[in-house]
């Protein structure tokens, strides 16, 4: 993490649409996967841009990511109580940091930090759930006791670097990480039911799938794999990335209706910030998604630029989302960098490199700009609130990291209020 429309197919119509067909017989429930369940209808798309609107300071969704290192760092060698002790000290954290919601890693290398007859546990989590303590179920008890939603964070195709975490065949390797094969039935099945087993377990509020689909730079841009060419050109179709984002689309579709079995439960996506990028290079088909009812509840895109971004500054991404048209049903959050407070060296930033070193208030404005957008947030991550914690800091970067934080936290305080309102409360 943390890291065009669709070209119609010019293959044979007759072999694109059995391939299709194939996928969702395949991918839905009712056709061997699951229990069934209609598909939500379809929406035309907006011929305007749109904000959010309207929501109250209860209703504006203020989370945290959680990622699996911290997880780890959370449990490991921890007795069930202590595991206890540190997800309550999490969850008044969230408290004090006036959050709303909690996105939780539960699993990141098709490795599970909960109960799972699919997936091997955790590290982390395996002695904790030999013992009988399940982190998972004790984290959506603990979140809601004090009035914060619990999203359980997936990559649903990383397998990671231990290919022993597979749990079925159709894999393949990028480096040194290895991946399940996006176009595999078997992968697929397997990825649907993990998200089923979480719904139908758990009482987490949502699901999320994390950024990247396809691995970045895992797959040639213009030539089918070896492990996807058989599959391909079965296919008839003759526009390779086309094709990779159908077989992720469908992956989507059918996870919504899968989380949507749990009543309230909701579905998003937290795609890079480039919108080409995702689509072109990731296959993760962002505009479809968000112009089309039944693929997502919310987009979440990770801006996790600076202002001064020589590439794509923070407000000019945020505007390219909203200028998406978007189904009345999906809403947008927006993911701010926390982890970059105070950073020495931005590299990719082109003439703002040296912008979080130099400014104690670009999260503050980050924050207010997508307040006035009517979006919520999401900050990666939890450990970067407390800047005092990050070895790497002293001196003036950690006055600035702690400065950064401070500024952003009248803004979570005063969620639901206007920037001019948040402004004068601060004062």
């Amino acid at each position: 993490m943390k890291f065009s429309p669709s070209v119609r197919p010019t293959g044979r119509p007759t072999a694109f649409l059995l391939t299709v067909l194939l996928l969702v017989s395949l991918l839905l429930p009712g056709c061997g996967l699951g229990p069934s369940a209609a598909d939500p209808p379809q929406q035309e798309p907006s011929s305007t841009v749109k904000k959010n609107g309207g929501v109250t300071r209860e209703e504006e969704f203020r989370g945290v990511w959680v990622s699996y290192m911290e997880m780890n760092t959370l449990l490991s060698g921890q007795s069930p109580d202590g595991a206890k002790a540190a997800i309550n000290q999490l969850m008044d954290d969230c408290v004090s940091y006036h959050l709303n919601a909690v996105v939780l890693h539960v699993r990141a290398n098709s490795d599970a930090y909960y109960q799972s007859s699919l997936f091997p546990a955790a590290a982390a989590a395996a002695p904790l759930l030999e013992q009988g303590f399940d982190p998972l179920a004790y984290a959506v008890e603990a979140a809601h006791a004090r009035g914060i939603e619990l999203h359980a964070w997936l990559n649903p195709y990383r397998v990671g670097t231990d290919p022993e975490n597979k749990r079925c065949d159709d894999v393949f390797l990028c480096g040194d990480r290895t991946y399940y094969i996006p176009s595999s039935t078997a992968a697929q099945k397997l990825i649907l039911d993990g998200v089923r087993e979480i719904v139908r377990n758990y009482a987490v509020d949502g699901v999320q799938y994390d950024d990247y689909f396809y691995p970045p730079g895992g797959v040639p841009d213009d030539n089918p794999a070896d492990f996807e060419a058989e599959d391909f050109a079965r296919s008839g179709m003759s526009d390779i990335g086309q094709w990779r984002r159908t077989h992720v689309s469908a992956l989507v579709r059918a996870t919504s209706v899968a989380v949507h079995e749990r009543e309230g439960c909701v579905f998003g996506v937290s795609p890079a910030a480039t919108i080409d990028h995702d689509i072109q290079k990731l296959y993760a088909d962002v505009r479809e998604w968000t112009r089309t009812a039944g693929y997502l509840d919310y987009i979440c895109p990770q801006i996790y630029y600076g202002f001064k971004n020589g590439a794509n500054p923070f407000d000019q991404a945020l505007d390219q989302w909203l200028s998406l048209p978007r189904a009345d049903s999906v809403k947008v959050y927006v993911g701010l960098a926390l982890y970059k407070a105070a950073l020495a060296d931005d590299a990719y930033a082109g003439d703002g490199r040296q912008e979080w070193a130099q400014n104690s208030d670009i999260l503050k404005r980050a924050a207010l700009l997508t307040r006035e957008a009517g979006c919520g947030m999401i900050l990666y991550s939890y450990s970067y609130f407390d800047p005092a914690g990050r070895g790497e800091l002293s001196g003036d970067a950690l006055a600035t990291a702690q400065q950064e934080v401070e500024n952003l936290l009248p803004v979570l305080r005063d969620g639901g209020l206007s920037a001019t309102e948040t402004t004068a409360a601060a004062e």
